[in-house]
Formats: C-alpha cells, structure tokens, sequence
C-alpha cells in the first residue's frame, strides 16, 4: 500500500514536513489503531499510515485525492475557530463504520487523526439495550405476572363447561371465550419473550430452511399485496446452534414490517432476502424498496414500546423482541439504508458447537375439552392462595372421582399433611406465610416419600430462585395457566412409578422453557375445606 512518506514531491516537500515524520511514531499509531492523515494547502489528503489509509478509503478518499468531506470540513472549522476539531463520521452502508475525526490546522497544513471505534460503539449500545430491556422486561414480567392466574381460570372452567351435554348455540360461545382466553395466554408468553426470560431450546438448524418456511407461510399476502420476492440462498452456508421457533419469529416480525413499509409507501414492493455463511457466522439480509428508515427512527428502532405506527396498530415490541432473541443467541441484528432506496436488516448468527438432536415436543397441548382420566379414587391435597385456582382444581379432581381437601396457604397445608396423608399434593409456589419451596422442605424431612408425590403450579418459572428450585428437585411442574390434560399426565406419572423420574425432567422442561406463564398469586380469604 502506498503511503505518504515513501513518496516524493510535493507530498513530502511541504515546510516542516520532513521534521513531523517519525517513523517511530507512526508504528505506534497503526499499533493503536491510529491513522494520520496530511491535508496540504490544495486540500489533498495524504495518509502517514496504513490506519490512515484503510480509513480513508472507508470515508471516501484515496491517496492524494480531494480529502472527504468528513475532513475537510473539520479542518475549516479548526482552522477558523483555531482550536483542534473531535468529530465522530458514520460511513455509507454498505458496511457502516463509526471513525472519530480529530482535526488540526496551522500554516495552510491540515492534520487529521482518525481511529475506528466501531466495535466499541456497537458494544456500548447492547449494553444500552440491554438496560432497557431489563428494565422495561421487570414491568412487563408484572403484567403478565397478573394476568395468569385469571386467565387459568377462564380455560380452566371453560374446558370443563366444554365436558358437559351444552347445545350448539352455548357450545361455540364457550369454545370461543376458551379460544380468546387462550390467544390472551400467548400474547402474555410473547411479552416474556420480550424480557427475554426464555430460554432458548437450540439445536442444530439450517438457516435457509426456516427462511423458507416463513417466506412460505407469507406466499399468499405477497401474491395479493403484489410484492415481489428475489431470494439467493448460501447453499453452502453451515448449519447453527438455534432454537428454530425463535429465530423464525424474528424473520416473520421483519419481512411483516419490510412488507408494511412498502405497502404504505407505494402499495406494492419488492422483498430481497439474501443469506450467506462465513467462517464463524451466517448472515441473513433483508430489504425492502420502502422509503427507508429516518435517522431518528433509526437510532430508537429496537426500543421497547418505540413504534411509528398509528395508536392501535402496533405494540412497540416486534423488533424489541427480534433483538432480544438474537442477542440471546450471541448474535447481532442492525438496520441500515440503502443508496437507491429501502432499508435492509441484517441479522448475524455465530457457528456454534452443539450436538445434533431431534427437536422436543412441549407438554401443553391437548384439544379444548376433557376426556376420562386414567386414575381416579385418590385422595389429593390442593394448595394455591387464589381461590379460583382452588375451586378449579377440585372442580377437575372431583370430575376424576377424587376426593379433595383444599388449603389456602403453605402453613394451613402443613398442618393438614401433619394430620393426614395424601396421595396427591398439588402446590402453587408462590403464596403468603409459606411458600411452595418451604413447604416442600418441610415435608419432605417428615416424609421423603409423600414428597415425592408433590406436583407444583406456578407462573413463577423466571425468577432465579423459583428456577433453582425447579430445576433441583424431580417433581412435575405445570406452568400456569395449564391445561387439564397435562394435569392429569403430572398425577398419572406420580402414581404410576411412586417417584418421579424419566417422566419428570419432561414436565419441568415443559414448564419452565417452553410455555413459562408468569403469575403472581393475589391475597384471597383462606377457606379450607374438604370434599369427598
């Protein structure tokens, strides 16, 4: 690469010029990554070193060319206001750099410092982020912490409802508060994935395949909405360590405002979806020929509740919660726009190491309705603070042929196990006095075995403490609001081998990583009482 100090002529015959080149210390400042840049009277730019050369090139320049605007226009300030010039210049896509201008001027000779601090730019706004996300994922987690235990009871009473002789009339009207109840439970789960209290469920996925698959579920409203799709795919590209639902739901949330953006611009559009894989990384390109992103917007992009649409219309979450997932897999998602016109996000995933596996089912499902249990007769503690959850549960138990004994709080359950023996104990985790882990603890130094056959119940699966415990012990865990089918699977599986074991593990996993309601239990007025 040329530089300025192997030349000759008017590049090193400028007055003083000569004395100001130290080799010495031009090696230090490629060694920091410092660039140096000479602008003569002519206003051309001639680097000192390597740095200066590469950076010049990255705002525009070349060696003995007109210097960049990014320096000429800090050199005539400093030159006018006489006190050296910090700048910071954000180049043009296609690959944006953040390089601070340092300008000094004196006799007609510019002198221009330059360093690239990229990395330290990007890294400053994760952490950003992140406190926002952190923060803002504290208030949305309360939220949902509140929603859950009615919305347990609204399914839960909506799918017994559904078990009795109803005419068709009564029937649709239930099925569809049991249905809205239940689409109100995802979207709580979807503000949990904002705060990015999920886990990710990875495994080894091809990038492109799910790309497809979203673009696929998207085929027919390109086709009405007359947006045209160009796709050139990396089949080359190396596999990643993802979970596939998630990743999936950050292209679906992009195209979905890629397509929105060209269809309120001009009513149709174009889409380019671009993959390709590098030696530690694959990257995704998505862009639009929308009007593209204003700066300011830009800057707020990925904000929680940050949204340009009309009240109404949008949450304010969609990208939040594409950020978080993709910051989750130690990756990096950005905007930029492009010169012709659009905008284009770029999303970059790591190569990671993991082992090859099917993917898992999640415990959860089941058809709206109730169908006969396997086991029934049994005598069965239940204990939660709310007392539709109580009355939902004996509602379901005594559906079973069970005989049920109901406790507000861990300490009236305590007392009642003191007197008593149960072949079930169904806990929440959460409650007034004694919680569901101290109850637990309590129990199990009387009797290890009658521990063994607690079942839990908790919208508290994010707290850490909640989480250590779960995780530690070998029972099942329903995630509220749960369905009656994986209930009776959780008694079915304790009575069945005594103790808990392989079929256990399912259940918390299913619990805390893949449906992870939050629900904070309210103060009721105990009523203990027993039915048989």
């Amino acid at each position: 690469m040329t530089l300025a100090p192997q030349t000759s002529g008017s590049a090193n015959s400028s007055p003083g010029q000569d004395a100001a080149l130290n080799f010495a210390l031009l090696r230090l400042a490629n060694l920091t990554g410092a660039g140096l840049v000479r602008v003569d009277a002519e206003g051309h730019a001639w680097p000192l070193n390597e740095t200066a050369a590469n950076l010049l090139e990255a705002l525009g320049g070349s060696y003995g060319a007109t210097a960049p605007g990014a320096l000429s226009s800090a050199l005539a300030t400093a030159a006018e206001t006489g006190t050296p010039q910090l700048n910071e210049v954000l180049t043009s896509p296609p690959v944006s750099r953040h390089i601070t201008v340092a300008a000094l001027h004196s006799d007609g000779i510019g002198l221009v410092a330059l360093r690239d601090h990229t990395e330290e730019r990007l890294l400053q706004e994760r952490l950003l982020q992140s406190e926002k996300m952190a923060s803002v994922g504290q208030l949305v987690s309360g939220v949902a912490h509140e929603l859950n235990n009615p919305l347990t009871g609204v399914m839960g009473f909506s799918q017994l409802l559904l078990a009795r002789e109803l005419d068709d009339t009564v029937r649709i009207q239930i099925q569809t508060i049991y249905g809205e109840a239940e689409r109100a439970a995802k979207i709580v789960q979807n503000l949990l994935s904002f705060a990015r209290r999920r886990r990710p469920t990875k495994e080894m996925a091809d990038v492109n395949a799910l790309m497809q698959r979203v673009l696929e579920l998207r085929s027919y409203d390109f086709t009405i909405r007359n947006i045209g799709l160009d796709i050139t795919l990396d089949a080359h590209m190396a596999r990643v360590w993802v979970d596939p639902d998630q990743i999936q739901q950050v292209f679906f949330n992009v195209i979905k405002n890629a397509e929105q953006a060209m269809i309120d611009a001009h009513g149709s559009g174009k889409l380019t979806v671009v993959t390709a894989g590098a030696e530690d990384s694959v990257r995704i390109s998505i862009s639009d020929d929308g009007p593209g992103i204003p700066p300011e917007v830009a800057r707020r992009i990925f904000d929680p509740f940050f949204t340009t649409k009309d009240a109404g219309e949008g949450t304010g979450l969609g990208l939040t919660i594409c950020y978080g997932i993709i910051d989750e897999h130690g990756g990096r998602i950005w905007t930029e726009n492009l010169p012709e016109a659009g905008s284009v996000f770029h999303i970059e995933l790591p190569i990671g190491a993991g082992e090859e596996r099917e993917p898992g089912t999640a415990h959860g499902g089941g058809a709206v309705g109730v169908t006969p249990s396997a086991v029934s007769g049994r005598r069965i503690l239940v204990v939660d603070d709310e007392v539709s959850i109580r009355l939902l549960l004996h509602d379901i138990l005594r559906l079973d042929q069970h005989s049920v004994a109901l406790a507000s709080s861990g300490l009236e359950a305590a007392d009642l196990v003191e007197r008593e023996r149960f072949d079930i104990i169904i806990t929440d985790m959460k409650m007034p006095g004694m919680d569901g882990a101290s109850f637990f603890r309590q129990v199990q130094e009387r009797d290890p075995a009658q521990a063994e056959r607690i079942i839990f119940i908790t919208g508290d699966t994010v707290s850490p403490d909640t989480r250590a415990f779960l995780q530690r012990v070998t029972n099942p865990v329903l995630a509220k609001p749960f369905k009656i089918g994986p209930l009776r699977d959780a008694i079915e599986a304790v009575l069945g081998r005594g103790a808990i074991s392989a079929a256990a593990p399912s259940l918390v996993e299913s619990a805390i990583h893949a449906s992870e309601p939050d629900a904070q239990p309210a103060k009721t007025t105990p009523d203990t009482h027993t039915s048989s």
